[in-house]
């Protein structure tokens, strides 16, 4: 019995001042203690000296892999000209490197508002194959010597998006060995604990018809200190469910990125005469889903314009709504949300899978968004309103376009740049607790801290319920099924 003591514990949305520790056998809460309550003195105790108990955060939408991987490769996200780009690349390259990754570019943020060429690319690398790949990952450039060894791209253009983007990463990643691939996921748990989660939902497949290396992941999943709930990230259906699989897709593409304007808008763009990118006709949606739920699968669709979010909430639409419900089905990302939309996303019974960041980072009137879209900036990522209207919220980073982080997370929900969007505190921690959980259909068991649940938890140094900043907050320590994993006090 493990006794967790001298700490505010959150329990039943809110810090409860007589609730005095936690008891823990195995993996299970076996019983809340309260101030009048005798503590055993076998039981080891352990005291947290102040600190702040939640339930273990849940991220709901990740690419650990691609994060894991680019740990170890090149961040240009303090990079502020093509000449910082160059330089940090050529001053980061080791010489046990195959390929080369450079990630978390932004070309908003370089003065020269553009991406380096190949042959500045070539200049710091002729050796050996490279990757410079747009933070949001819906666009990228290659080096020479990578544009050689890619088979199947079909542009001449430098800068690549939709497919040949997707098979210029995906032919890098799949050229990976077993234990590359096993160690990528090792980088990015520890980089969950260290951001203050237990569980995260992770995507693994080249979003076409491979689901590449998810067999080894659910092999070795033991050996991970978070819970990796894996997504079979293509649109192989039978593969999913041989694989054991009980949902299908994550970013299975319905359309790009803003930044990349690949979004799919009703409207053009007010910096680019385009309205993006629809991937698949909406026959083609329908007849997926209609296959995926025949298998009782879940289904979750990336779709970030407005196009694109009804263009996938008709098929879900198009199915059994209490179906639809019950299976939970996911609308990735759902940025873009005027009025008429959220209507009908409350209709077809979806749920809304966001990433509370995209606004920290890039929304309000100055920012990627006014500068891309105009005065659309003020319907995006609308998370008051669709609660208002009966939908479920599930949030999540979208890892590794932004930090695995909850104190970043949260503050963006408490303080987003439109006031009748944001959630109060108590909304925002259930979005990565209760409401995540139930995306996964374990909210019988995990999600909130009660006698009988699993002994998930995260000892923070902040109440996320008052003011906090966020670039102040520890995570102190992680507790997964009752073992701790991370211990930074």
């Amino acid at each position: 019995m493990i006794y967790l003591y001298n700490a505010h514990i959150y329990h039943n949305a809110k810090f409860d001042a007589q609730l005095s520790g936690l008891l823990i056998d195995k993996d299970r809460i076996v019983k809340l203690c309260f101030n009048n309550d005798k503590v055993n003195p076998d039981w080891e105790k352990i005291n947290l000296n102040g600190a702040y108990v939640y339930p273990g955060f849940i991220d709901a939408h990740t690419h650990c892999f691609s994060g894991g991987l680019y740990l170890s490769g090149i961040d240009l996200s303090e990079c502020t000209s093509i000449k910082e780009v160059l330089e940090h690349i050529s001053n980061s390259l080791k010489n046990n490197q195959q390929y080369i990754f450079a990630w978390r570019f932004d070309e908003e943020k370089i003065a020269e508002k553009r991406f380096p060429t190949r042959q500045e690319l070539n200049s710091v690398c002729p050796d050996r194959p490279l990757l410079l790949r747009r933070i949001d990952g819906h666009s990228c450039v290659l080096n020479s010597k990578a544009r050689a060894i890619i088979p199947g791209l079909t542009s001449s253009n430098e800068i690549l998006i939709a497919e040949d983007n997707d098979r210029a990463v995906n032919w890098l990643q799949d050229n990976l060995s077993e234990a590359e691939i096993i160690e990528a996921y090792k980088n990015a748990a520890q980089a969950a604990l260290k951001g203050g989660f237990t569980t995260v939902h992770t995507m693994i497949g080249d979003a076409q018809m491979s689901n590449q290396h998810y067999k080894l992941v659910r092999d070795h999943l033991n050996e991970f200190p978070v819970s990796f709930e894996l997504y079979p990230q293509s649109f192989n259906i039978r593969d999913a469910l041989e694989l054991g699989a009980k949902r299908i897709g994550g970013c299975i593409l319905a359309d790009g990125s803003i930044g990349s304007h690949t979004a799919a808008m009703t409207l053009p763009y007010k910096d680019k005469n385009t309205r993006g990118i629809l991937y698949h006709n909406d026959e083609f949606w329908q007849e997926f889903v209609a296959q995926a739920h025949k298998k009782h699968l879940q289904v979750a669709v990336h779709c970030i314009g407005d196009a694109a979010i009804h263009q996938i909430n008709s098929a879900y639409a198009t199915q059994d709504r209490e179906e639809v419900k019950e299976l939970r089905d996911e609308l990735i990302h759902c940025e873009v949300t005027p009025d008429s939309l959220i209507q009908e996303i409350a209709k077809s019974g979806a749920v809304a899978v966001m990433q509370p960041a995209f606004d920290l980072l890039w929304g309000g009137n100055s920012g990627l968004y006014s500068e891309r879209l105009g005065e659309r900036y003020k319907i995006m990522n609308r998370f008051q309103s669709l609660s208002r209207q009966g939908i479920s919220i599930c949030s999540s980073s979208d890892w590794y376009v932004t930090d695995m982080n909850i104190a970043m997370s949260l503050y963006a929900l408490i303080h987003h740049h439109n006031p009748q969007e944001k959630l109060e505190p108590i909304e925002a921690i259930k979005s990565y607790t209760e409401n995540n959980s139930w995306l996964n259909h374990t909210e019988d068991n995990l999600g909130i801290i009660e006698e009988g649940f699993i002994a998930d938890l995260s000892v923070m140094d902040t109440d996320f319920t008052k003011l906090f900043d966020w670039n102040k907050v520890r995570t102190l320590l992680i507790i997964k099924d009752g073992n701790i994993v991370y211990d930074d006090r």
